[in-house]
């Protein structure tokens, strides 16, 4: 039997991938005490890479979640000749009673020279590992994945947990509130949005994106009933079990506070969530786009984040007025001390997160980190 206990990012290394071709690049996501940062902020204007490296870290995790891909899912690592990539992450277990912290790589590269980053003795001791385990996937002469650390048996305990949890469906005592330890990365793209329902059939249905999977990808939410917001609400107040009730008081609290507008309740026919504001009642998708951002982002954070969450934000300023950028900063901050499994990696090219962020600032709870991509920034 084993228990994740630490699933935290050390760094990620690239090379022939997006705009990192020439030269192999490291982003560390370790703290001056070799600690691994719980906030982490990636710095540049728009097509220097930072979507890049969000990608690459789900594709990576992805690789948990199948026993023998045929593709990476990148169209850089897809190449016959493509790039090269690993995420080296301190991975602590409890397995029979024994504690156990080891260096975790997932990797996907070529046939040969697929290890960006060798750990050696000394670096595994420097960060308070016991070893190393790589695994992953290299592209063979012949164009087909064959699987790097197969005789692993710490790796092939965490895959085979993996694959039990898909196959039994996630457990869950509350919104935001996970007993699930396994890891899981949520993405958000910096297209978020809200969509208005098309016409088409309503029930109370079992969201797409429900059961436990290792890698969550949110963008735009589906105008289709079965991916909206509204079936999930829908689905939570029909569970009856306090999850409604604490997703409504969280999103009023975070994304409505100081103002007239909150959810109000679910109507029946058609099924749906309805905000109030004022004397006037309206859908979710007539909210304005940074309300509609920030209602995704808190509703399937505390939907899916279990015990070890990797968050990936894409441009957290992305569609949020000034005062709405500072508020989702502080929120995040709150939420990363809150949760001592919960790692938050975001980009960004506003300077006003930038400057409440503040790099040079210790806080309580936090391990701040950032990397700059474009020095003249």
């Amino acid at each position: 039997m084993m228990t994740i206990l630490k699933f935290e990012p050390l760094g990620l290394s690239l090379e022939g991938i997006g705009p990192f071709q020439e030269k192999p690049v490291r982003f560390d996501f370790t703290d001056p005490n070799n600690d691994p940062c719980n906030f982490y902020l990636l710095i540049s204007e728009n097509g220097k890479g930072k979507t890049t490296v969000l990608e690459i870290m789900t594709v990576l995790m992805d690789m948990l979640n199948n026993k023998e891909p045929e593709i990476f899912g990148h169209k850089d690592l897809d190449r016959l000749e493509g790039g090269r990539a690993q995420l080296d992450i301190l991975f602590k277990v409890l397995k029979n009673g024994l504690k156990e912290t080891v260096i975790l790589s997932l990797i996907a590269g070529p046939s040969e020279g697929y290890i960006l980053n060798t750990w050696t003795e000394k670096g595994i001791e420097g960060i308070g590992a016991m070893s190393w385990h790589p695994f992953g996937y290299r592209r063979n002469s012949t164009g087909r994945l064959e699987r790097i650390g197969r005789k692993d048996d710490l790796v092939n305990d965490l895959v085979s947990l993996i694959h039990q949890e898909i196959i039994y469906g996630k457990k869950s005592t509350g919104f935001e509130e996970s007993i699930l330890t396994l890891p899981i990365v949520i993405y958000f793209s910096a297209y978020r949005d809200i969509l208005p329902l098309k016409n088409s059939s309503r029930s109370i249905t079992e969201p797409d994106a429900w059961q436990y999977k290792p890698v969550y990808r949110f963008t735009s939410e589906g105008d289709v009933w079965t991916r909206s917001l509204d079936n999930l609400l829908v689905w939570l107040s029909w569970l009856d079990d306090g999850r409604f009730e604490k997703a409504v008081e969280i999103i009023n609290s975070r994304v409505f506070k100081r103002s007239q507008k909150f959810i109000s309740k679910i109507r029946k026919s058609p099924p749906e969530a309805v905000i109030k504001n004022g004397d006037q009642e309206h859908t979710i998708d007539r909210l304005s786009s940074g309300e509609k951002s920030l209602i995704q982002l808190f509703l399937r954070i505390g939907t899916h984040m279990t015990q070890n969450t990797i968050l990936l934000i894409d441009e957290m300023d992305v569609h949020l007025h000034l005062k709405w950028q500072h508020r989702l900063l502080n929120i995040l901050k709150d939420m990363a001390k809150d949760n001592p499994g919960l790692t938050i990696i975001s980009t960004t090219h506003s300077r006003e997160v930038l400057t409440g962020f503040s790099f040079e600032t210790e806080e309580n709870g936090l391990r701040k980190g950032g990397h700059i991509i474009d020095a003249n920034l």
